[in-house]
This record gives C-alpha cells, sequence and structure tokens, in this order.
C-alpha cells in the first residue's frame, strides 16, 4: 500500500463524511424540491445523492482501473443528466445503499494503490492535471467538496443552520 493512497482515501473519506452529515440534516426535508435562482433551477437533494454514488463509481473506480459496481439507474445522474421524472425515480434508499456500496468499493480499490499505479494514465477521456489516476483521485475529492458545499446551501435554503 502507498502512502499517498492511503492519504487521497483518508481526504476523500473526510469529504464524503461533510456531504453525508449534511445529507443527514436535509432527509426529513423535501429531498426532490428544485429551488430556482434568476430563473435557473438549483438540483435537488435526490439529484445529488444520486450523483455522487455515479461519479464516485466513475472518478474512483472506473477512471483509475478499478471494477465499477453496476446500477440501472446511473443515467440521469452523470454529468449533463438532470432529475428523472417522478415514475422512473429509485427509491432514495436504494440510492443510499448503493452509495455505500460504491464508496466502500473505491475506498478499498484506492487504498489498494502502489505510487505506480498512481503515476499511470486514467481511463477514459477526463483528464485532470497530468491525466493520471492521482490526478483524477485528486479531483473526485474537489469534486465531492463542490456538491458537499451544494448540499450546505440546500440546508440554508431549507431553513437549518449548519453551525
Amino acid at each position: 500500500m502507498s502512502t499517498q493512497a492511503q492519504t487521497l482515501a483518508d481526504a476523500f473519506e473526510f469529504t464524503r463524511k461533510y456531504a453525508l452529515g449534511y445529507y443527514e440534516k436535509l432527509k426529513e426535508k423535501d429531498i426532490y424540491k428544485e429551488f430556482e435562482v434568476e430563473n435557473k433551477k438549483l438540483n435537488s437533494v435526490y439529484w445529488l445523492m444520486g450523483h455522487l454514488a455515479v461519479t464516485e463509481n466513475y472518478l474512483l473506480l472506473r477512471a483509475s482501473h478499478g471494477e465499477i459496481v453496476r446500477f440501472a439507474w446511473a443515467r440521469p445522474f452523470g454529468l449533463g443528466g438532470s432529475m428523472p421524472a417522478e415514475a422512473d425515480r429509485v427509491p432514495i434508499a436504494e440510492i443510499l445503499t448503493t452509495m455505500e456500496q460504491v464508496h466502500n468499493k473505491a475506498m478499498t480499490h484506492i487504498r489498494s494503490l502502489t505510487d505506480e499505479q498512481l503515476a499511470q494514465p486514467c481511463y477514459g477521456d477526463l483528464k485532470f492535471g497530468d491525466g493520471s489516476v492521482k490526478s483524477i483521485i485528486l479531483h473526485a475529492i474537489r469534486h465531492e467538496g463542490t456538491h458537499a458545499g451544494h448540499l450546505g446551501w440546500l440546508c440554508k435554503l431549507h431553513g437549518i443552520k449548519n453551525i
């Protein structure tokens, strides 16, 4: 195991805890509500949680040459996706269960990477930094933190104090 890989996994875990902490505050609210700001819809809590499961699967497993978790409901939660129609929504409990499965598998995979594997080119078309596995993991940490911040704003919009 690489010390780098352990540090990267720890950083992602730390950031995930913020996202889940905000979700815990929001789960009793209308998680499907899409607020509008200046005629622009913001992502709902529901969509963000599905998006975090899908993107962790892609960024921390597929892009780093790991084996992804397969689930049928991923498409609307990917890059450029939008809230699925009400009839097409999977239960939030299923999203959370999948999110946990993906996360556990991703953390095990990332922690197992050697420095040499971290330096390899990442899989796929997404290139961040030098295009390495390490760079895609760093991007995943940044991505998770960005969406944790969105969940924090949704707390405010739902009238929940964060501090």
